[in-house]
């Protein structure tokens, strides 16, 4: 059998049909259940055109539908293009329209989120009838045999940021894919990989990490719409394997929400802090800790490897794996001994094709090898060094890319997409702490002469329009207005010159919750905050009151079941402040809910007479 992606599932399949592959809140789905149903739905795709080369859209909600989905793209010999539901309309129409995307998969809760275009392959809905077009069901009669894969054939398509403002696809290959579940194998060798958390979007790469290491290897995949929903999962003490953005984790432990089987950890995606790993073996029942790095273009990781718990030092991003060829070179390529900075490079089996329909973009990062004749290898932009025992530090950036929730962010989209707003004249980005800031320049003027300040307007109609656009990690969560962007003697933004926030104005009379949705809101704040309901004033944005993005997903989970209806992490940019999401629901509903009374009157309950401002924080 060709060594593929997902060579290793049908193997275990085969081998051990009864197990489980899969447990989500809609149950448990087995070996044997995944393969018929993805044999089957490949098939149908094969009949539709699907092959090597052709990429399948998969956009379906985390049910097993969504691994079914993906199985049979690979199974049909194409590649898939991630697709997540909750990312906007425009993000989605524009990958599948860059990458020419043609077969798209989805079910009947994700089908309003598909972008126009491709014909629709929908899971489960009824066959329609007669000749009229429609969705097309997964229950027709099988069509021609999947084709062979061969290892050069694309796995999947990921999208990342773009330094144009625009994101790109890269391409990965399943030779890569293969190389990468070896490494997995080595490294996590004799660590308990029963139970896997898939909590990653699937447009982010460690998915491939939390899919595949458990259906290669005979685990099961438990899914979870996010890190934050872990602890609600009616399978979280099945959990023995996490991987994890440093930032994220933090938050779970905070909330005292790891999974309680925990025994081992894999960090990614941030810079790691020795004081989050000491935590992590304090805190939870983890007993082997892991560092990884890697870019989307070197296929999920480069660099793989234990952070011992008796250390002291701050962690490295591990040793290179036995995979990749790893470079650490100067301006002119020469290789820099250790102890000394340069960029990193890599090659090696796990090097993506490049980058789709980029042809200028992939000839300017994957350039020739100057040590294999005929071979590539890929500019990082990441500044490291090795260490004498052979490991190498992050220490930077040679650009402007940075890392936040493990999302790779090129900060020129941002400004791009900041200046393209008719209220922005000109814009900067940073990320500071676990938040990213925009600074603009109003079109019409009118900034402060004496310094940058807070305008909330603005701040509602630039972010408002940007989470229609953008996915979440894209919309910056502080807008500061500054008279002129600060820039350098060559007349270049001074990106070290960007001020810090200025604090949100608490000068003025508290304005406290009065209606019921408003009292409803204030209490879901307060639980969220740690603030008192009644101290908390319906103008303050969630931001300013301490909120960060990853309470930010909890807000919007919180809302949803409060008040019986979707509220996503774009309307919480849209509607900053209780009062304006109060009058929000309010005029979508058209009542007060049920619920909101009786929130109402458990505020009542407690709470007392209204104070101050001086009781809005502990």
């Amino acid at each position: 059998m060709t060594e593929t992606l997902h060579s290793e599932f049908l193997a275990q399949a085969v081998k051990n049909p009864e197990a489980t592959a899969v447990l989500s809140a809609s149950g448990a789905v087995t070996y044997g259940e995944l393969n018929a149903r993805s044999q089957e739905l490949a098939e149908r795709l094969v009949a539709d055109g699907a092959g090597p080369g052709v990429p399948v859209g998969i956009c379906v909600e985390r049910t097993p539908d969504l691994l079914v989905a993906i199985l049979a793209a690979l199974r049909a010999g194409s590649c898939y293009l991630p697709l997540d539901p909750n990312y906007p309309a425009d993000r989605l129409a524009f990958m599948v329209r860059d990458s020419g995307t043609r077969l798209l998969l989805t079910t009947p809760a994700s089908r309003a989120s598909c972008p126009p275009g491709p014909t629709v392959v929908v899971l489960g809905e009824a066959v329609p009838t007669g000749s009229g077009a429609g969705p097309v069901a997964v229950t027709t009669e099988p069509g021609a045999r999947p084709v062979a894969v061969v290892p050069e054939d694309t796995a999947y398509v990921i999208y990342t940021s773009g330094s144009t403002g625009t994101p790109k696809g890269v391409a990965v290959r399943h030779a890569g894919c293969v190389a990468m579940l070896a490494e997995m194998d080595r490294v996590l060798e004799g660590c308990d990989l029963s139970g896997v958390a898939a909590a990653s979007s699937v447009c982010f790469d460690m998915s491939v990490m939390e899919i595949f290491n458990a259906l290669c290897r005979g685990g099961a995949v438990v899914l979870v719409e996010s890190a934050v929903h872990l602890p609600e999962s009616p399978h979280a003490d099945r959990i023995t394997h996490l991987n994890v953005v440093p930032s994220v984790m933090n938050g779970l432990l905070d909330a005292g929400a790891v999974p309680p089987n925990v025994r081992s950890i894999v960090f990614g995606g941030e810079a790691l802090r020795r004081k989050l790993v000491d935590r992590a073996y304090r805190e939870t029942g983890a007993v082997r800790v892991f560092n990884a790095y890697g870019p989307t273009e070197g296929t999920v990781f480069c660099s793989f490897g234990p952070v011992p718990e008796d250390g002291t030092d701050e962690p490295t991003i591990g040793p290179p794996t036995a995979t990749d060829r790893v470079y650490v070179l100067g301006p002119n390529l020469e290789r820099l001994p250790a102890g000394e900075a340069g960029e990193l490079y890599l090659g090696g089996v796990g090097l993506a094709h490049g980058y789709v329909n980029r042809p200028r973009t992939t000839a300017e990062r994957f350039v020739p090898d100057p040590f294999r004749d005929g071979e590539r290898m890929y500019r990082t932009g990441d500044l490291v060094a090795f260490t004498e025992g052979g490991e190498l530090r992050f220490l930077g950036r040679t650009d402007h890319q940075v890392k936040l929730r493990g999302y790779r962010i090129e900060l020129e989209e941002v400004e791009a997409r900041l200046t393209g707003c008719p209220e922005v004249r000109e814009a900067a980005a940073a990320v500071l702490g676990n938040r990213l800031v925009g600074y603009v320049v109003p079109a019409g003027g009118g900034a402060a002469p004496d310094g940058p300040r807070l305008d909330a307007a603005l701040q509602s109609a630039v972010t408002g329009r940007l989470a229609a656009e953008l996915p979440d990690y894209l919309v910056p969560a502080t807008l500061v207005v500054l008279p002129a962007l600060p820039l350098g003697p060559g007349g270049k933004l001074d990106r070290n010159a960007l001020p810090e926030p200025p604090a949100a104005d608490t000068s003025g009379p508290l304005t406290a919750a009065s209606t019921p949705t408003e009292l409803a809101l204030a209490e879901i704040w307060g639980e969220l905050l740690d603030l008192e309901p009644s101290g908390i004033d319906v103008q303050a944005a969630f931001y300013d009151l301490g909120g960060d993005s990853l309470l930010l997903v909890r807000l919007a989970r919180l809302m949803t079941r409060r008040f019986e209806r979707r509220v996503r992490v774009p309307d919480l940019f849209s509607f900053r402040d209780i009062a304006s999401l109060a009058r929000w629901l309010d005029d979508e509903s058209g009542a007060t809910p049920e619920v909101v009374r009786s929130a109402r009157e458990r505020a009542d309950a407690r709470r007392g007479p209204l104070r101050g401002r001086g009781g809005a924080g502990r």
